[in-house]
């Protein structure tokens, strides 16, 4: 599995030189705590050469990738984009681009919450229906996006900073393929409309897509939940 990680975003950098990720919680950097707590770093199916960290060119966050990311994760991969884009579900993509395998899993991490899993979120993809995961938790707080379910309790809808359930995603998202999570892409684009959120495209509304490619998606619950963003 590859595990994309975008760093790209206007609240990443600090107005004193840091950025978010650098923020110390229980004495470790937030982004080592949140990447290396999740169960496949843990077991080993993943290591540092199944990152890629996707990052604005701008002087912290270079002195960053230099200074930090670079020590703490030798063979991770570090791609620079010149500005902005239009919300995390494109950012990644240039982290997509750089998956050498047309069947590998992908995961899609913020790495700003940290969280306890109680249930293998890979396992599911045994079946092959399944084309997306989402790692939720319980919350109606409108920071979140959040899965839908019918009275059958099958993922039906997700929606970005909309309270449609109470069932929140944690920021961890897995996608079955590359070309699953493209399609799922495209299909929000050609929708924005119905997807976007302050007209930016963030990752949970990509999980329609899957959906309306006739894959399922499921949530899968984890606890004692910290958010670096609420605290």
């Amino acid at each position: 599995m590859q595990v994309i990680v975008p760093l790209a975003g206007p609240d990443f950098e600090q107005s004193d030189g840091r950025v978010k990720s650098e923020f110390e919680v229980h004495g470790t950097p937030l982004l080592r705590l949140a990447l290396e707590s999740r169960a496949w770093w843990r077991n080993g199916q993943v290591t540092d050469s199944d990152l890629s960290f996707v990052l604005r060119d701008s002087f912290i966050s270079r002195r960053f990738a230099s200074d930090k990311l670079a020590r703490w994760y030798p063979n991770a991969r570090q791609v620079f984009l010149s500005d902005y884009t239009r919300g995390a579900a494109l950012t990644i993509l240039a982290g997509v681009a750089l998956v050498g395998h047309a069947e590998e899993f992908l995961c899609f991490d913020l790495a700003d919450i940290l969280f306890d899993e109680h249930a293998s979120a890979l396992s599911l993809f045994t079946d092959i229906s399944v084309g997306a995961v989402s790692l939720t938790f319980p919350s109606n707080h409108p920071a979140y996006s959040y899965l839908r379910r019918d009275a059958a309790g099958t993922v039906v809808e997700a929606a970005e900073k909309r309270v449609i359930s109470e069932e929140a995603s944690a920021g961890v998202y897995l996608f079955r393929s590359p070309a699953i999570y493209l399609r799922a892409l495209s299909y929000v684009i050609d929708h924005r409309a119905e997807h976007v959120y302050r007209d930016l495209f963030f990752v949970c509304p990509v999980l329609n897509g899957v959906l309306a490619q006739g894959l399922k998606v499921h949530g899968v619950a984890v606890s004692n939940i910290t958010d670096i963003k609420l605290s």
